[in-house]
């Protein structure tokens, strides 16, 4: 009966990490660690708080999967909409965000 109780209040204290997936590479990472798209209408808004209602969408900090993102009219995964539709404010933000 104590080893029950005792594992059960290990497994407890052993927080969980969110994981999401990265759009462009499609690898697992921390939610943390990712940037977090925002389809709103017929834009994309960059989401840099990670608490504005909605679907999100994720991409990583990676220079390599910013600029793929960006660079075509290519649709990725679930996400309905192209890079084309982020706004001015947000692909900036973003930029400067994924070269930290």
């Amino acid at each position: 009966m104590k080893n029950r109780m005792l594992r059960r209040t290990l497994k407890s204290k052993s927080a969980k990490v969110p994981l999401r997936t990265c759009l462009v590479c499609r690898r697992k990472v921390e939610k943390e660690s990712l940037c977090r798209l925002l389809s709103s209408g017929d834009e994309l808004v960059y989401d840099y708080r990670f608490r504005s209602p909605g679907r999100g969408y994720y991409i990583c900090r990676r220079v390599e999967c910013l600029t793929r993102f960006l660079a075509g009219r290519r649709r990725f995964g679930r996400l309905p909409l192209g890079a084309e539709a982020l706004d001015r404010e947000s692909r900036e933000r973003l930029q400067v965000e994924c070269e930290k």
